[in-house]
């Protein structure tokens, strides 16, 4: 008696544990090749978010969604709207103080700004601050003993020995920094925290021209919003050079000190800032596209995003953003495709998101997290996919993924690895922490504290450029993108909390 009951007790415990477990087929080629090659053609103009393109596109995502038999996300329809301003630059002007001197540099030549959102006027003290950069450890920091509150920071591109490829320090700052553009987000982030009100970078090897694309006077931000920045202006060697005259500051003497890990950060004595900004500002409708699969418990939430916008039209010329990224949102429209066709109800909500304004400073997403409930709401995890289907040049055997996650997240790191291992052809994997990083959707998540997992092919000579086109995409990497972002995924929805 004893020995049946025992028997009728592990036949039970495995079938709960069997039904517990959730299969969802991972996407095939045909789930997302099409998708992203109608995303990716001319017709679709780019899909620029406040052009035709953008709306042309935001339609067919939604139609895939209806598809899909997705429910929409507290609307009617698919569509979240919102408006973003979009900022012209009508006039800029730079003067260097120095005593009873006044140097007056040129925006056509001498330096280019990103501004705020609102027109200003500043003057104030300057300071050095070398490259704009602490580490982990200890071993470097450029504000050490340093006050900047209030005044304006100068700083210069790059990290220690970045133009020594083959040193240690380089490959120590490398593989804390590895990206350009994430770099710089770290050092204004920096110069915002100890109360700057205004961040030069110096470029060396930078030359304006007069004739240069009004694109570089045009930049794009919310109504509202709750994020704190401060103008960055980019000054040329010449233009350095004359704001550095007369201070004990050299860049050849700050350059080589570096080396050795030692800084040069002071205050520019007699030397003082004027700036001004003029701008010009138009109103424009986007909209973000989200449809979900609702969950026994509705107060959790598990997001799978994608940004679906590109650069549009520029000049006459069609940026059909192929890899960046109609790559992740095909993806995100096949995973959705599965989760819908398996009749599975998730234990949580499953919200596939289409993130609108990406390129222009990630404002799609970031309206989304403004106006979400969180009293009401818990997101458990936001996936994001941005540029999922081609290979930097580095990676010759062209089997590198990025996936990002937060540093305290190491359960999600170990659940990749896991994973990646079942592909018959494993990825060599870069797992990053995303923590002081802002390259992409993830970032408006990370800001709440929301754990996330961002997943990245690498970086090509066809980013932002007319080339990045269908043709050169890698169907199968991303089929084993999906299959790493399906299972885990899957395995998230099992055991949040592991």
């Amino acid at each position: 008696m004893r020995l049946r009951i025992l028997l009728l007790f592990t036949l039970f415990c495995c079938k709960s544990m069997l039904f517990s477990q959730i299969s969802v087929p991972n996407p095939s080629k045909s789930d997302f090749t099409g998708t992203l090659s109608f995303l990716a053609s001319d017709w679709m103009e780019g899909r620029g978010a406040t052009q035709k393109g953008g709306f042309m596109a935001s339609e067919y995502v939604a139609s895939m969604m209806s598809l899909y038999q997705l429910k929409p996300y507290k609307s009617e329809d698919y569509f979240q709207d919102f408006k973003v301003l979009e900022h012209t630059i009508t006039k800029t002007a730079f003067e260097i103080k120095k005593g009873k001197e006044t140097i007056t540099l040129s925006p056509e030549t001498d330096f280019r700004v990103t501004p705020i959102s609102t027109s200003l006027q500043k003057n104030a003290q300057v300071v050095f601050a070398g490259y704009g950069l602490s580490v982990p450890d200890g071993s470097y920091n450029d504000y050490k003993n340093l006050d900047v509150k209030n005044k304006i920071v100068v700083i210069v591109k790059g990290f220690p020995s970045h133009q020594d490829t083959t040193s240690k320090v380089y490959q120590k700052f490398k593989k804390l920094f590895p990206e350009e553009n994430n770099l710089e987000e770290i050092k204004l982030q920096n110069t915002i925290n100890k109360g700057a009100i205004t961040l030069i970078i110096v470029d060396s090897k930078a030359s304006f021209k007069s004739k240069e694309s009004k694109e570089n006077d045009v930049f794009h931000s919310l109504e509202t919003t709750s994020n704190i920045s401060i103008p960055i202006f980019r000054l040329n060697k010449s233009a350095a050079e004359k704001l550095l005259s007369e201070t004990k500051i050299s860049l050849e003497i700050f350059e080589k000190k570096a080396l050795k890990l030692q800084t040069s950060s002071s205050l520019l004595k007699n030397t003082e800032v004027n700036f001004s900004i003029e701008l010009q500002t138009e109103t424009f409708p986007v909209r973000n596209v989200l449809g979900m699969i609702q969950g026994k418990d509705s107060t959790k939430t598990i997001i799978v995003g994608a940004h679906y916008d590109h650069l549009g039209i520029i000049k006459d010329s069609i940026y059909n953003g192929a890899d960046d990224n109609a790559s992740g949102t095909s993806g995100m429209l096949a995973l959705a495709k599965n989760w819908s066709e398996s009749k599975i109800k998730p234990p949580y909500n499953i919200l596939f998101a289409s993130w609108t304004a990406e390129e222009m400073g990630l404002l799609g997403s970031e309206y989304f997290v403004q106006n979400f409930d969180f009293s009401k709401q818990k997101i458990l995890l936001a996936i994001n996919m941005d540029m999922i289907s081609r290979s930097a040049p580095e990676d010759k055997l062209q089997r590198i993924l990025s996936i990002g996650t937060q540093k305290e997240d190491g359960n999600l790191r170990k659940m990749s690895t896991e994973i990646n291992a079942k592909l018959q052809n494993p990825f060599s994997l870069d797992l990053w922490e995303t923590n002081g990083h802002s390259g992409s959707d993830y970032a408006s998540f990370t800001a709440k504290g929301i754990p996330i997992m961002t997943f990245f092919s690498g970086f090509h000579d066809d980013y932002h450029t007319p080339n990045d086109k269908a043709s050169k995409v890698d169907f199968d990497k991303i089929k084993d993108v999906l299959f790493i972002v399906n299972s885990s995924l899957s395995k998230f929805l099992e055991n949040p909390n592991n």
